[in-house]
C-alpha cells in the first residue's frame, strides 16, 4: 500500500500535474496533518531510495513547493494589478531571515576557537592572579606611607 507522501508540495508533483495522486480536498473544519521529515524520508526509502537520496528528494520537494507558492502569489498579484509590491517584500523578508540565520551560525566559534579562547582566558587569569599580590602590596605600602606622613604632623 504505497501512496504518495502527504506533503505540502502535492506528493512531489509541482504544478498540479498528475492530479490522481493528490488527496481529496478537505472541508474547512478538518486540516490535513503535515508529515514530518522522517515520515517523508521513510516514504521515499520504501520506494527503494537510499537515505541520502531520500533526504535530497525531500529537500527538493520543499524547495519546489516554496518556489511554486511564490510564483503563484506573484502571478495572482500581477493579475490583480499590483506590480511586484508584495512579492518583493515577502521575498526580501525571507532573504533577510536566511542571512540572519547564516550570520548566527557563522558567528559561533568552532572547537578549535573555543579551546584557544579557554587557553587564553586561563593564561590571563593566571597572570592576573600572580600580579594582584604585588599591586596590592604596593598600594598598601603607599597607603601606609601616606598615613604615617599625615599622622606624624
Amino acid at each position: 500500500m504505497e501512496g504518495p507522501p502527504p506533503s505540502a508540495s502535492g506528493g512531489g508533483v509541482v504544478g498540479g500535474a498528475n492530479q490522481s495522486q493528490l488527496p481529496p480536498p478537505m472541508t474547512k473544519n478538518k486540516k490535513r496533518k503535515l508529515p514530518s521529515p522522517r515520515e517523508l524520508i521513510a516514504h521515499y526509502e520504501s520506494q527503494g531510495m537510499e537515505t541520502q537520496d531520500a533526504s535530497i528528494k525531500v529537500i527538493e520537494d520543499l524547495q519546489n513547493a516554496v518556489f511554486s507558492r511564490r510564483q503563484s502569489q506573484w502571478q495572482q498579484q500581477q493579475e490583480a494589478g499590483r506590480r511586484d509590491a508584495a512579492p518583493v517584500s515577502e521575498a526580501g523578508c525571507d532573504q533577510r531571515r536566511l542571512v540572519n540565520l547564516e550570520m548566527k551560525v557563522d558567528s559561533k566559534p568552532g572547537y578549535a576557537q573555543t579551546l584557544a579562547i579557554g587557553v587564553a582566558s586561563g593564561a590571563l587569569l593566571r597572570g592576573v592572579g600572580s600580579v594582584i599580590p604585588h599591586v596590592a602590596g604596593a598600594l598598601a605600602q603607599i597607603w601606609n606611607s601616606v598615613r604615617t606622613a599625615t599622622n606624624s604632623t
